[in-house]
């Protein structure tokens, strides 16, 4: 349409937006990023990391980060999509960052983080909250960083919650008269609420973590909260992580420690005001120490990838005597075991199967030993099943680097199929 370009300069972020949008969008920006300081500025002095250009079909978001261009027809759609490049561009400048995708809210001077899940209702009861006082770091994508004394802390990105639309009828009185107070940019999906300035965190104001809180919506259902194994947290969290471009190691890490140190429940829910009521009388005050990390930031990894060079085609598993690879992670919880690769980008959980196999590679083996060994802690079990879920197990294992050539390395005689049943199960 040809609007002049203007550039979106949020704070702490070097690189800008560029904007060729028209008042719509621009006069929406102070309601969107209430509390993250911004200017638009009709000059520049890095390249921008990404742009908004209004074209007839919409609004066309474009960056060098992204696979193609998207075309949204409103200016709430492309909203949403420049928030999340907006929150790639902050873990790509801050590399001791990691993201969580999910909702978080402050009580008692801590965090309860609410982790994605479709459909339960974590952005309403964002909101909701904040209509009972409480203040809002973020109903979507939450920072963590390393603070003092090694806590670690979730960030404050001062952007406005997002309601999904229609409203629920469970919503509650008090948070329909909220949300009417405080209107902000919407759709025919989707309405930002600008919260009053005590109700939404300052942007990177931080606050240690305090609680997880996985959310289910159940119809009828009165409020009712559980504890849940830290092994369960532990795997949702890495499948909420935002940081998978990070180093895995350091990921593993930091989410390892948050999943031992923090309680974790699961909220089942239908009306909001009565799960709010739940959620203030669990969390009036803390009985445990908030969550720590055992090292520095610089420990955390984040900034760095492993060495990948040198393992690409990985050892023939068919052939080779093979060994656990040096420099993987591993955390352990709740008996179950979770690995780093050494491509520096993925987590594996292993099931009992995978984690036995990994246990026996801790000395040089080659596929057909472990096959035998397996085989003599499970004689009812098919040689032939076992060998297929094997050379499936290894092959997986090798493909993410897990897993090096075991020739030449000094080792004791071979293991007699008694002790390797005992090895396995975790006697010796």
């Amino acid at each position: 349409m040809g609007e002049a370009a203007t550039y979106l300069h949020l704070d702490t972020l070097i690189a800008p937006v560029s904007l060729r949008v028209d008042d719509t969008y621009l006069r929406a920006l102070p309601s969107v990023f209430p509390n993250w300081p911004f200017a638009l500025r009709d000059t520049f002095e890095q390249p921008p990391f990404a742009s908004v250009t209004r074209r007839e079909g919409g609004y066309t978001l474009t960056s060098p980060f992204m696979d193609r261009s998207v075309t949204h027809n409103d200016p709430v759609d492309s909203l949403c999509a420049l928030i999340v490049e907006i929150a790639w561009a902050r873990l790509r400048q801050d590399t001791h960052l990691l993201c969580l995708h999910g909702a978080a809210v402050e009580f008692s001077g801590r965090l309860v983080v609410f982790p994605s899940t479709r459909r339960a209702g974590k952005s309403t009861l964002t909101v909701a909250l904040a209509s009972a006082g409480k203040t809002v770091f973020t109903d979507d994508f939450l920072p963590l960083q390393i603070g003092d004394n090694n806590r670690i802390e979730g960030l404050s990105h001062g952007i406005s919650p997002r309601l999904r639309l229609p409203v629920p009828s469970q919503f509650g009185s008090r948070a329909e008269a909220y949300i009417a107070a405080h209107p902000g940019i919407s759709n025919e999906r989707y309405r930002y609420i600008t919260p009053a300035p005590a109700d939404l965190a300052r942007f990177n104001q931080s606050a240690p973590i305090g609680a997880l809180v996985f959310l289910e919506r159940a119809e009828g259902r009165d409020p009712h909260i559980e504890e849940t194994t830290a092994a369960e947290t532990l795997r949702t969290l890495i499948t909420q992580n935002f940081s998978r471009a990070m180093n895995a190691a350091g990921i593993l890490k930091v989410l390892g420690a948050v999943a031992e140190q923090t309680p974790a429940y699961r909220l089942q829910y239908d009306a909001v005001e009565p799960a709010i009521a739940l959620l203030e009388s669990r969390f009036v005050n803390w009985q445990h120490p908030p969550a720590t990390f055992a090292g520095t930031p610089e420990e955390s990894l984040f900034a760095s990838a492993l060495e990948t060079d040198g393992w690409a085609s990985g050892p023939d598993i068919g052939t080779a005597t093979l060994l656990q690879a040096p420099g993987i992670t591993e955390v352990s919880t709740d008996g179950e075991r979770f690995l780093s690769g050494r491509n520096g980008k993925s987590i594996h959980n292993l099931n009992d199967g995978a984690a036995m196999i990994w246990r026996l590679l801790e000395e040089p083996a080659t596929a057909g030993e472990i096959v035998e060994m397996l085989h003599a802690v499970f004689p009812e079990q098919k040689k032939e099943t076992i060998h297929s879920d094997v050379m499936e197990t290894l092959a997986a294992f090798a493909a993410n680097g897990l897993l090096v050539s075991g020739s030449g390395i000094c080792q004791s005689g071979e293991i007699p199929a008694e002790t390797a049943a005992e090895h396995v199960n975790g006697k010796q």
